[in-house]
């Protein structure tokens, strides 16, 4: 193992320790949970022996799970869009820790030149956010309609006279959605992005396929970065390349469980664990939380970098066959919307139609499908799908263009089978059958690919 990842893990092995006694000691909730499971824990080596925790543990507990019942310093809270509603208690003590640590970081690694000047796309999705010192100097904008856009566009465009400072902004972040809508924004409205001191992208929150992020870093001239995060941890993921693994920082630890048996897996598909550690979280630290999203092991936890795992979507909207002790993939959330957002054909229900920027503006929308399943009477409660049915929301009525249709449904069936073969194995042998329908627009309600 190299240094720097011995270290890493030597910092993520002490911290997991500090946090499970700081859980046991200071959680009701984690006291009862955890049980006779901390006793002689050893770290990393026994993080498996402690209880999977789920969202609806944490709203159904969400007293009992803190460790400080103070006033909080900022309250966080998920947008629900995947799950129940769920507030998170940020609390005074880990957010001076977490402003010295990274304030002590930036002293230790001084840069040289003149400070970055960074664009941050503001959003009021996730509550009070984290302050975190920077190196760059930020300003910050909305898009959310035409006025908060062309502000965004007036400092893009300005030419600042900061001491130390960069004069041109040089990098944009922001959810995806976002940074999505001021792109379109500034497309209609005739700006140059190409010509723009933007070299850097940085996005954050939902799903980005990487046609999407290729396209954006085309469009800008740009690199796009990508990180994983969710509000429930500090600290999250970052995507190497286009669609690549996600390495994840070391102040969580990620685990890879199988879906039903929840039992760790270090290769194949299952569902990711975060586990956020003491002292960057105090007053409501979570621990082994299950995420709910589908990961690809690329490099189990044992591999000298640590754990690194490919995103493959949701597990609630993705059809598996979690029956075995491996997971067999049947129609993945993730890579389905990477097939269909490539057909132009789809109906689009955009996002930001305030900044009235025309069809941009589906660059920020939702496509309109739905998969639903079926499985035999009397099966198992975990038994695999017998039928899978997907309907297809167009920008047209079907039959007035019924050779498309026809096309364009042997063509998807070819792109499903083939990024899915344990579904066209079991479509070729009659254990599963495919429908694929399609539909005016109007008849498919709009799919929200988070």
């Amino acid at each position: 193992m190299n240094t720097a990842a011995d270290a890493a893990a030597q910092l993520q092995d002490a911290l997991l320790r500090e946090t499970v006694e700081w859980c046991a000691a200071k959680s009701p909730y984690y006291r009862a949970t955890f049980g006779m499971a901390t006793e002689g824990f050893r770290g990393l080596a026994d993080l498996a022996r402690l209880p999977v925790l789920t969202r609806a543990d944490v709203v159904a507990h969400h007293t009992d799970i803190q460790c400080d019942p103070s006033v909080p310093a900022a309250l966080q809270h998920t947008t629900g869009t995947t799950g129940a509603f769920l507030q998170i208690h940020r609390g005074h003590a880990e957010q001076a820790f977490v402003w010295d640590f990274f304030a002590g970081q930036l002293e230790a690694n001084p840069r040289t030149g003149l400070r970055p000047l960074y664009l941050n796309l503001v959003n009021a999705y996730h509550g009070t956010l984290t302050g975190m010192p920077s190196h760059a100097y930020v300003l910050s904008a909305g898009v959310h309609d035409r006025a908060q856009a062309e502000q965004a566009r007036g400092l893009l465009e300005r030419t600042y006279d900061l001491p130390g400072v960069e004069p041109r902004v040089s990098m944009i972040m922001g959810t995806e959605r976002m940074v999505k809508a001021l792109t379109a924004y500034l497309i209609h409205a005739g700006f140059d992005l190409q010509g723009s001191s933007v070299r850097t992208v940085t996005l954050f929150g939902g799903h980005v396929t990487p046609a999407r992020k290729q396209l954006l870093g085309q469009l800008w001239g740009a690199t796009v970065g990508d990180r994983y995060s969710l509000t429930e941890m500090f600290g999250g993921a970052v995507e190497c390349g286009y669609g690549g693994p996600w390495v994840f920082d070391p102040h969580v630890v990620p685990e890879v469980v199988h879906p039903r048996t929840l039992q760790t897996i270090d290769h194949g598909v299952g569902v990711l664990l975060l586990t956020s550690l003491y002292p960057f979280t105090q007053q409501m630290p979570l621990v082994r939380y299950f995420t709910g999203d589908l990961v690809e092991v690329v490099e189990p936890a044992s591999a000298p970098g640590g754990l690194q795992a490919r995103y493959l979507g949701r597990l609630t909207r993705s059809v598996i066959d979690a029956t075995g002790a491996a997971v067999q993939p049947l129609l993945l959330s993730g890579p389905l919307y990477e097939i269909l957002e490539a057909v132009p054909d789809l109906a689009i229900t955009p996002r930001f139609t305030d900044l009235a920027a025309g069809f941009g503006l589906e660059l920020t929308g939702d496509l309109h499908y739905s998969v639903d399943t079926s499985t035999p009477e009397g099966a198992a409660p975990h038994a695999a799908p017998s039928a899978i049915h997907l309907r297809l929301g167009l920008r047209y009525a079907p039959w007035m263009f019924a050779d498309r249709v026809a096309d364009l449904v042997q063509q998807l069936t070819r792109q499903l089978w083939s990024r899915h073969p344990e579904l066209a194995a079991r479509c070729a042998d009659g254990r599963l059958t495919l429908r694929i329908d399609a539909l005016e627009g109007s008849a498919v309600a709009p799919y929200d690919s988070k």
